[in-house]
């Protein structure tokens, strides 16, 4: 079975930059649990983050977790990253399927965290700023903010330059031994 680069952390501490570094330094293809529920959304028109509620209180917290698996059945790679990881019972799943798991999570301070939200301008996000709390809360209510207990790995976003962030993500996966 793959090696699984989870990576977590709240709405814009940077999972999506992390991931493409991480998959650029690595060749590891990317999984977005994320696009899972944004699918959906087109399908339905329903708004994301009550789909994302709805079927975890349907299905249970290992919901979208469950829909990434049937992806990663088709990725033919030693290394996949993940991005998006919501609780430990998803990180739990992978490993339950097989999969050698390493959690990261990516860490941004709040105003820094606003400031892209602004710059992304996701209606998700828009919607929320300059208060991103009420997005915090609910991606709390996950079990995300839980899973910085578990991480192999923290990282700490607040970088000035991409320079700085791809550094620190070549020094974690030396340290989860990834890479030399």
């Amino acid at each position: 079975m793959s090696k699984l680069l989870l990576i977590a952390g709240l709405p814009c501490a940077g999972k999506t930059t992390v991931a493409k570094i991480l998959s650029e330094l690595t060749n590891a293809p990317i999984v977005v649990m994320g696009d899972i529920v944004r699918e959906i959304s087109q399908k339905t028109g329903e708004e994301p983050h009550k789909i994302a509620v709805g079927l975890r209180v349907r299905e249970g917290r290992r919901a979208i977790a469950l829909r990434v698996l049937e992806k990663l059945k088709n990725i033919k790679n030693d290394l996949i990253i993940v991005e998006g990881v919501r609780s430990i019972d998803e990180v739990e799943c992978f490993r339950e399927h097989g999969y050698e798991t390493y959690l990261i999570y990516v860490v941004a301070s709040r105003p820094e965290r606003e400031r892209r939200a602004l710059a992304r301008g996701r209606d998700e996000d828009v919607k929320h700023v300059p208060n991103i709390t009420l997005r915090d809360l609910r991606e709390s209510a996950y079990g995300l903010t839980d899973l910085i207990i578990y991480a192999d790995v923290v990282l700490l976003n607040e970088y000035e330059s991409i320079e700085g962030v791809r550094e620190a993500c070549i020094n974690l996966l030396r340290k989860l031994k990834i890479i030399e």
